[in-house]
């Protein structure tokens, strides 16, 4: 077990996904309603250690099985192709959650604008309640693709979607849900990637005043 997963670990009595083991996933709390959902989606990247928990159909199935994205009984076969339509979703998303940082990235709203098509999307009201939400219609991949989709509209808004950052340390890049009053964190964590980033700006500025 990692320094930060334990520390995680002591932070919350709430288990680590077995398919982001080892990562930053409780340094933070969760994000708020279904926007945790979508981080949990981006975060089946991990940049700093070069793995994709998404790097087949197998593992595609297994994991929107295990976030009730599709039932669990339900035939499901992704292919090739659907694992990359997957990729280029989480992509787009990710560099949206670079932009809540202030880090300056492309991203592809026709990816999105595309998932939202193919998911048919509907509206669902609820009387009692008076709200109103996006609902997939399609099944399988498209309709769960549909679901993360339809949690990002939703927390763009109410706004929370601003919250969802990705970690300005390039190296590690890790999505997660600023909680700070003020909504300026910059790090997933300040006690390793802040005083990375910071032990890194100190030797920069020794090494131009050595010049």
């Amino acid at each position: 077990m990692s320094r930060l997963t334990a520390r995680a670990r002591r932070d919350s009595q709430t288990p680590l996904p077995a398919s982001l083991a080892g990562q930053l996933e409780l340094v933070r709390p969760p994000a708020p309603g279904q926007l945790e959902l979508v981080r949990n989606f981006l975060n089946t990247l991990d940049v700093e250690h070069g793995a994709d928990a998404l790097d087949g159909p197998e593992p595609l199935a297994g994991w929107l099985r295990e976030n009730g994205l599709v039932e669990r009984k339900a035939a499901l076969r992704p292919t090739r192709a659907d694992v990359e339509r997957v990729r280029r979703v989480r992509d787009a998303l990710r560099a949206l959650a670079q932009r809540n940082n202030g880090i300056p990235c492309e991203c592809e709203p026709a990816v999105l604008e595309a998932a939202s098509r193919a998911a048919e999307i509907a509206m669902s009201f609820d009387p009692h309640t008076s709200t109103s939400q996006l609902r997939p219609t399609a099944p399988g991949v498209d309709g769960a693709l549909g679901r993360i989709v339809s949690a990002v509209h939703a927390a763009m808004a109410d706004k929370t979607w601003l919250r969802l950052k990705a970690c300005a340390d390039d190296g590690c890049a890790w999505i997660y849900f600023d909680h700070s009053k003020n909504g300026c964190s910059r790090w997933c964590s300040a006690e390793t990637c802040g005083n990375r980033s910071k032990v890194k700006r100190y030797r920069e500025r020794q090494a131009q005043a050595a010049k």
